[in-house]
């Protein structure tokens, strides 16, 4: 998708434009819906539109773990800890083997004040193969990072 593409190499503008105008033409693609909104929030930009559009991507296909991620992650940066916990875990459950679900759950316990069951997450994320340097950071001190 061409707003990937514009994603990638940093132009956002571009790339928010892309999305849109592909959601024009067809409102419920849910790969575009999906990552508009995981880019949305990875920006802290329009999050509530970025909650409508994640939302709508884990009715259209509920036991996706990479909706229920994104979905997840836009409650998290809505400061939805316990609802964002709810559904980082739903994603956990159906995909226990991606770094960046486990380091958003970890993410997640840790503003929950579960803070030795977050760095259990962040080292599982490590361990499978997460090697961000906000992750490692994360699992050197136990800390959160953002």
């Amino acid at each position: 998708y061409l707003g990937d593409a514009y994603h990638s190499i940093g132009d956002d503008n571009k790339s928010d434009e892309s999305y849109q105008k592909s959601l024009d033409l067809i409102p419920d693609n849910i790969i575009v819906l999906n990552n508009y909104s995981y880019y949305l929030s990875l920006r802290e930009k329009d999050l509530e539109k970025a909650e409508r559009m994640s939302k709508q991507c884990v009715e259209l296909s509920p036991g996706q773990s990479t909706y229920q991620d994104t979905y997840g992650w836009v409650l998290y940066k809505l400061k939805r800890f316990a609802e964002a916990k709810e559904w980082l875990e739903k994603a956990v459950n159906a995909d226990s083997k991606s770094p960046v679900i486990l380091e958003h759950y970890g993410d997640v316990l840790y503003q929950l004040d579960q803070k030795k069951e977050a760095l259990e997450y962040w080292r599982k994320a490590k361990n499978t193969g997460g090697d961000s340097e906000l992750l490692n950071k994360k699992v050197g001190e136990g800390v959160l990072y953002e």
